[in-house]
């Protein structure tokens, strides 16, 4: 599984409804502009019911967190918490607490990254979707072919002349 931002299936979208606070006094947090950047996960066979929420500040220019959340709330994993894979910077504590006291509060919002989750599923489904340019899916990817070796030393076939 691959996580793809929103905004690079759906710019224009993205553009008008990706959320962001101006912060001026939330404790552990510099006063700033911050912005949740959404990433879906695009296996169109996949029902994860996920979004990792990247919270990038304007003034650092950089990403400080990777929250995870996940739609089924009565799901162990249904978080949000902070992305074990992904790397968190200092302020990633107190940014959780941000999403999780008031992004993520907010049933509004919520539903609408719901909407986005189909929005995104629906595009890796459909083979002739404008977002197919984006993910660069294969024609014909399915379970059934081998999986390519990730581990240990390459096999190099000797050339045939």
């Amino acid at each position: 599984m691959y996580l793809t931002p929103f905004g690079a299936l759906f710019p224009e979208q993205a553009r008008a409804e990706t959320r962001s606070m101006t912060v001026s006094a939330f404790p552990g947090l510099p006063a700033g502009d911050y912005g949740f950047l959404e990433a879906y996960c695009v296996d169109p066979r996949c029902d994860c019911r996920r979004v990792m929420l990247n919270v990038a500040s304007r003034t650092q220019n950089r990403m400080l967190a990777a929250i995870s959340f996940g739609f089924d709330r009565a799901d162990e994993m249904a978080g949000p918490f902070l992305d074990p894979l992904n790397e968190q910077s200092e302020y990633a504590p107190a940014l959780l607490d941000l999403a999780a006291d008031v992004v993520l509060a907010d049933p509004a919002y919520v539903a609408r990254l719901e909407a986005h989750y189909r929005m995104v599923k629906e595009a890796a489904a459909d083979p002739q979707h404008p977002a197919q340019v984006v993910l660069k899916l294969p024609a014909t990817a399915d379970a059934s072919r081998p999986k390519q070796r990730t581990q240990g030393k390459s096999r190099k076939r000797p050339r045939r002349r």
